[in-house]
């Protein structure tokens, strides 16, 4: 039962990239590509109704940071904004205040809160973490939750759980109070 306007909003997210990856698309998807051959200059608040390849960087004018909407695929060097929401995102450097995507592959992540299903990165700094896979080298976070974690040094603030594996080389909190668990198993030093 569909209790939220959120859960309204995941459920619907859900439902279309699963379509999407089936090849059934329904009328919401319109599988269009946008090519941007240099750099993406935000000057507003801005939405693409398309999947979006950027060949540069995408920042803001004058250095101010806006809201990017991508209801598609979204490909780019480097990437500074306030919020973004995307279905697969993959770039190099990746600078947010709010991170909404189903799958991300990134070399370095900077973000304040990250929602995520699949998560591929080598640094990543984060104060608020949800993602249901986490492939990680570097993890630096004040709260993370995932299902399954795979990283290789995880620093976190005061709590780390994950849900069915919890895998890294090594781990440290910086609370001398903390919890790090793993619910359905074993957290397992590499």
């Amino acid at each position: 039962m569909v209790k939220s306007i959120e859960d309204k909003n995941l459920f619907l997210f859900l439902l279309s990239k699963t379509l999407k990856d089936v090849g059934l698309c329904p009328y919401f998807f319109n599988n269009k590509m946008k090519t941007i051959k240099g750099n993406l200059i935000l000057e507003k608040d801005t939405i693409f109704n398309e999947d979006l390849t950027v060949k540069g960087n995408i920042t803001g004018k004058d250095g101010n940071r806006y809201n990017l909407t991508v209801n598609g695929d979204l490909n780019c060097l480097n990437l500074k904004c306030w919020d973004l929401k995307c279905w697969d995102l993959d770039c190099n450097d990746l600078y947010c205040l709010n991170l909404k995507c189903w799958d991300l592959n990134c070399r370095n992540l900077k973000c304040n809160d990250l929602k995520c299903n699949d998560l591929k990165c080598w640094d990543l700094d984060c104060n608020d973490l949800d993602c249901l896979n986490l492939n990680c080298g570097n993890l630096n976070c004040r709260d993370l939750k995932c299902g399954n974690l795979n990283c290789r040094d995880l620093i976190f603030y005061a709590v780390a759980i994950a849900y069915n594996s919890f895998k890294c080389k090594s781990w440290k909190a910086r609370r001398p109070n903390y919890i790090i668990k793993c619910l359905d198993g074993e957290i397992e030093i590499k």
